[in-house]
């Protein structure tokens, strides 16, 4: 009987000092955890005539908004799909990429009521209407090609009638 619970007790203390330093090791890989990416970097625009201000002027073709900041990592993430998605529909949308941090743009920002990043907003001043496209948009490129289509079917109709 004694011999059980000694046995009981070193197997106890055993897992104990394993937990322990499983423990000890984890935190120390947290706190010396490095991003990858400089979030303090500003975020780089493709060159890919994005442009970074809301023309309200220009009406012949729907705009694709994003609204991002720069120390957003989805918003990094994203910023090369929207380069690439500027080059493929720059023929039917213009591409606008808004700094929600720069204050020239807070005017964009409180109008779009603008609440996480990144935000992607389709914005067609010549129907005078604006609407914010799937939250998935930002994370599926087959689901951005589907809502930049749709909603191009759904102006075309309007168009013509």
């Amino acid at each position: 009987m004694k011999k059980k619970i000694l046995v009981s007790l070193l197997v106890l203390i055993a897992m104990v000092s394993v937990i322990g330093y499983t423990h000890a090791s984890l935190i120390n890989k947290i706190s010396s955890y490095q991003p990858q990416q400089n979030l303090e970097a500003p975020i780089e625009i493709p060159d890919a005539g994005i442009t970074t201000y809301i023309d309200e002027t220009q009406i012949e073709k729907p705009k694709l908004v994003l609204f991002y900041v720069d120390w957003c990592g989805y918003c990094r993430r994203f910023m090369p799909i929207f380069g690439e998605f500027a080059q493929k529909y720059n023929e039917k949308y213009d591409f606008v990429a808004v700094n929600c941090d720069n204050p020239e743009n807070k005017e964009w920002v409180e109008k779009y009521h603008i609440k996480g990043f990144p935000s992607l907003f389709i914005v067609d001043n010549n129907f005078n209407h604006s609407f914010a496209t799937h939250m998935a948009a930002v994370g599926d490129k087959n689901i951005l090609k589907e809502e930049l289509d749709k909603y191009l079917a759904f102006r075309e109709t309007i168009v013509k009638k």
